[in-house]
Protein backbone atom coordinates (compact mmCIF):
# COMPACT_ATOMS: atom_id res chain seq x y z
CA UNK A 1 0.00 0.00 0.00
CA UNK A 2 0.95 3.46 -0.62
CA UNK A 3 0.36 7.41 0.86
CA UNK A 4 1.21 10.30 -0.51
CA UNK A 5 3.97 12.56 0.38
CA UNK A 6 5.29 16.29 -0.25
CA UNK A 7 8.36 17.78 0.78
CA UNK A 8 8.63 21.37 0.93
CA UNK A 9 11.56 24.12 1.46
CA UNK A 10 11.11 27.53 1.67
CA UNK A 11 12.03 28.53 -2.00
CA UNK A 12 9.89 25.41 -3.23
CA UNK A 13 7.91 22.12 -3.44
CA UNK A 14 10.77 19.57 -3.58
CA UNK A 15 8.62 16.57 -3.87
CA UNK A 16 4.87 15.71 -4.36
CA UNK A 17 4.47 11.72 -5.43
CA UNK A 18 2.50 8.59 -3.79
CA UNK A 19 5.36 6.31 -1.85
CA UNK A 20 5.49 3.17 0.15
CA UNK A 21 7.77 4.11 2.62
CA UNK A 22 9.89 6.71 3.89
CA UNK A 23 12.78 6.75 6.29
CA UNK A 24 13.20 10.80 8.26
CA UNK A 25 16.03 11.39 10.15
CA UNK A 26 14.27 13.05 13.17
CA UNK A 27 16.07 15.21 15.90
CA UNK A 28 16.88 12.07 18.20
CA UNK A 29 17.38 8.92 15.32
CA UNK A 30 16.07 8.06 12.03
CA UNK A 31 12.40 6.68 11.74
CA UNK A 32 10.64 5.05 9.33
CA UNK A 33 7.31 5.04 8.38
CA UNK A 34 4.54 3.05 6.57
CA UNK A 35 1.19 3.29 5.16
CA UNK A 36 -1.84 3.50 8.21
CA UNK A 37 0.51 4.88 10.69
CA UNK A 38 -0.87 6.88 13.69
CA UNK A 39 -0.64 10.17 13.46
CA UNK A 40 2.67 11.75 14.74
CA UNK A 41 4.53 15.05 14.88
CA UNK A 42 8.16 15.05 14.63
CA UNK A 43 11.14 17.59 14.71
CA UNK A 44 13.88 16.90 11.98
CA UNK A 45 17.51 16.79 12.51
CA UNK A 46 20.12 16.69 10.14
CA UNK A 47 20.61 14.02 7.45
CA UNK A 48 19.23 11.60 4.47
CA UNK A 49 15.56 11.44 3.74
CA UNK A 50 14.84 8.16 1.93
CA UNK A 51 11.74 7.72 -0.06
CA UNK A 52 10.85 4.92 -1.33
CA UNK A 53 8.77 4.82 -4.67
CA UNK A 54 6.37 1.64 -5.71
CA UNK A 55 8.08 -0.74 -8.33
CA UNK A 56 11.81 -0.75 -6.35
CA UNK A 57 12.89 2.72 -6.99
CA UNK A 58 13.76 5.11 -4.13
CA UNK A 59 14.80 9.38 -3.93
CA UNK A 60 16.92 10.61 -1.65
CA UNK A 61 17.54 14.40 -0.20
CA UNK A 62 19.72 15.82 2.54
CA UNK A 63 17.70 17.59 4.52
CA UNK A 64 18.48 20.38 7.35
CA UNK A 65 15.83 20.41 10.14
CA UNK A 66 12.73 21.80 9.78
CA UNK A 67 9.20 19.35 10.87
CA UNK A 68 6.77 16.02 9.45
CA UNK A 69 3.70 15.86 10.11
CA UNK A 70 2.21 12.22 9.05
CA UNK A 71 -1.66 12.45 9.28
CA UNK A 72 -4.60 10.24 7.33
CA UNK A 73 -1.86 8.70 5.24
CA UNK A 74 -0.53 11.45 4.18
CA UNK A 75 3.04 12.68 4.86
CA UNK A 76 4.47 16.54 4.97
CA UNK A 77 8.03 17.25 5.28
CA UNK A 78 9.04 20.96 5.83
CA UNK A 79 12.86 21.87 5.87
CA UNK A 80 14.62 24.32 5.78
CA UNK A 81 17.08 22.81 3.04
CA UNK A 82 16.54 19.30 0.58
CA UNK A 83 19.54 18.70 -1.78
CA UNK A 84 19.45 15.70 -3.69
CA UNK A 85 23.12 13.72 -2.97
CA UNK A 86 24.50 14.31 -6.71
CA UNK A 87 23.57 18.18 -6.00
CA UNK A 88 25.16 18.47 -2.76
CA UNK A 89 28.27 16.57 -4.20
CA UNK A 90 28.59 18.99 -7.15
CA UNK A 91 28.49 21.92 -4.59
Amino acid sequence: MAFKCVVVTPEQQMFDETITQAIVPAHDGQIGILTDRAPLLVKLGKGELRLDLSGGQSRRFQIKGGIAQMKDNRLTILTDEAVAPDAAAAR
